[in-house]
This record gives C-alpha cells, structure tokens and sequence, in this order.
C-alpha cells in the first residue's frame, strides 16, 4: 500500500515508518526533524519536511495514497491553547483538506485516551462511555475537536478510524521515558498516594499492530473510534519501577499525599508563567491528577471489529523494550 505518515519524525510516526516500510508498503514521511527525517531517507523511506499547521503545506506535500495515518501533533499539559489549536485542530483540518486535495480515501486519526479524564477514577472504560462535559487541559480539548472533525470526514468521502491508545512507549521515546530517568536521579523518586493508581500502558510493538489492523480492516470497522493498550493494567508504582530497571536505574520511592502534589504543582504553575520562571513546569496541577487517578480502557471493541490481541503483555512489554536498547 502506499501510505502517508504525518508527524513521522516524532516518536510514534518514527516506530510506524520504520516497521510499515519494514512489511513493504510505501511509505511517504513527513515530518519537522530533519535530523530524525535524514535517518529515515537512509533508511530507504521518503522523507519530505512539512509543517502541518502551515495551511496549504500539505497540499504540495501529499500525493495520492492509500491512506494517511496522521500522528503529527502537540501534546503535553503545558503550553497555550492557541498553540495546541494550531497543532491539533488546524493542522487536522490542513491533513484533511491534503487528502481531498488528493484524492485520499483513508485516514487512521492518531487521537488520545486523555479526552476521558475528568480527575476521576474511571475503570474499564468504553468508547462509547460519557466524556467530561468540560476537558481539563489544551490538549485533550483541541485532540476531542479533531476528533469530531475527522469522524464526520465521511462528508468529504474520507473513511476514518479513530485510535486512543494509552500511554505508548518505547523506542524513540524522547519525553516520557527520559523525564522517568531525570526523576529516579533525585534522592527519592516522589510518587502521588504511593503510585497506587492503576492505568493501561501501551507499548509501541502492540500498536503498531493495531495500525496494521486498521489498513486490513473490513469496510464495517472504518468509522469507528477504538481503545488500544496492552490490556494488562499496571500500577503506577509497578510502571515506573518496571520502566527504571530497562534503563538499569535505581527506584527509590518517596510517597506524595495527593493534595501536598496539587499544592506543589501550583506554585510550579505559578512560577511557569513568569519571565524568570521555567519554561516548562516540573509538574502540572493536570500531570498530578493524571498520575493518581486510576484510568483503564476496555479493547473488546478493538478486538472485536479489528481482531486485536496484544502480542505482548505489560511484563513482556518491558523485557523487549529491554532488549531494544
């Protein structure tokens, strides 16, 4: 198949270029780091620098395809709305407009579990389960107005699957795992209410396999949105640890009442919006309650219409994130 990879260039678009071109489609990247993009042309991959939030861009940059697996975005719990709209909502619209341009027929929307958060506990959630009637960061709002927006795609003759995968990780990773690395260097590593929280973690491997999926997919499974993890909940207490012995660093834990880490992230907010402050908060008000809150998805429905079964389990994740290394 000939496919168009937005965002190729960061850490899921990466692992998707290299292993879909691995099974012998064609594949176009796109994407902003030209370094990363180099390593793919070296690789044998098309790459072509693209900025999708420059309306028009990808209107040059695409070419008729099979499908266009779009994972280019901002994430993140800091940052200003206009930016995340521009990253997450224009440039979606600018994707979408490239495919109609093009005549593209598919598109795999790349979204996130964070648009269920709501500073709750929430067990074995669904896709079809309530959302929060107000979204509690920039970048779950800006994910849920592209998600709309690619769901009604099919005016414009665009069938799409939507995918909420949970907490990916992996090779290539340059935030999640290495900020896990800076904290364990501290005295005692700070986990909120003892990491007692339990939450499903997706490695790379597993979903990567559901996109596989979604390009084999019946015509009755476009249109849809799906859950993808591993399907084998982990505390955030055993996550971390687990996570730290990959990399062979010490875990060494220290409890933070959930209410002394609202307090702290505060102030860490509070000091992020001033000129001498930094330019990134150690923590977020949002980052604590996402880390002790429970959160788990259910992915019978991804089993059920895609034939999804995770190849590894959370255990088994670790041990080939291990040997990847």
């Amino acid at each position: 198949m000939k496919l168009i990879i937005t965002g190729a260039t960061g850490f899921i678009g990466r692992n998707l270029a290299q292993s879909l071109a691995r099974d012998g489609h064609e594949i176009l990247a796109t994407g902003r780091a030209l370094g990363v993009g180099n390593i793919l042309g070296e690789a044998g991959i098309e790459f072509r620098p693209a900025d999708i939030g420059r309306t028009g861009t990808l209107l040059e940059v695409f070419r008729p395809a099979d499908c266009v697996i779009h994972c280019a975005g901002k994430s993140g719990d800091w940052g200003t709305y206009e930016d995340f709209h521009l990253a997450n909502v224009i440039g979606t619209r600018n994707v979408l407009q490239g495919c109609v341009y093009h005549g593209i027929e598919k598109l795999i929307f790349i979204s996130s579990p964070s648009v269920y958060f709501n500073d709750q506990d929430r067990l074995d959630l669904r896709e079809d389960d309530p959302l929060p009637a107000r979204q509690l960061s920039h970048y779950a709002a800006t994910k849920l107005i592209s998600e709309k927006e690619v769901l009604t795609a099919r005016e414009k003759g665009i069938d799409v699957i939507n995918l909420r995968p949970k907490a990916v990780f992996g090779p290539y990773d340059t935030t999640f795992s290495p900020r896990i690395i800076r904290m364990s260097k501290k005295r005692r590593f700070p986990l909120i209410n003892n990491g007692k929280a339990v939450v499903d973690i997706t490695y790379i491997d597993n979903f990567v396999d559901a996109v596989r999926l979604c390009l084999q997919a019946h015509e009755a499974a476009w249109n849809e949105t799906y859950n993808i993890s591993n399907g084998n909940p982990i505390t955030i207490h055993d996550w971390f640890r687990e996570m730290l012995a990959v990399f062979g660093e010490d875990f060494r834990p220290r409890n933070v009442p959930f209410p002394m880490a609202r307090a702290i992230a505060g102030v860490a907010e509070l000091a992020g919006h001033f000129p001498f402050g930094p330019k990134t908060p150690a923590m977020t008000r949002y980052s604590v309650g996402y880390m002790a809150k429970s959160m788990t998805l259910n992915v019978e429905k991804a089993k059920k219409k895609l034939g999804y079964g995770p190849e590894l389990d959370t255990a088994g994740s670790f041990q080939r994130y291990k040997e990847s290394l």
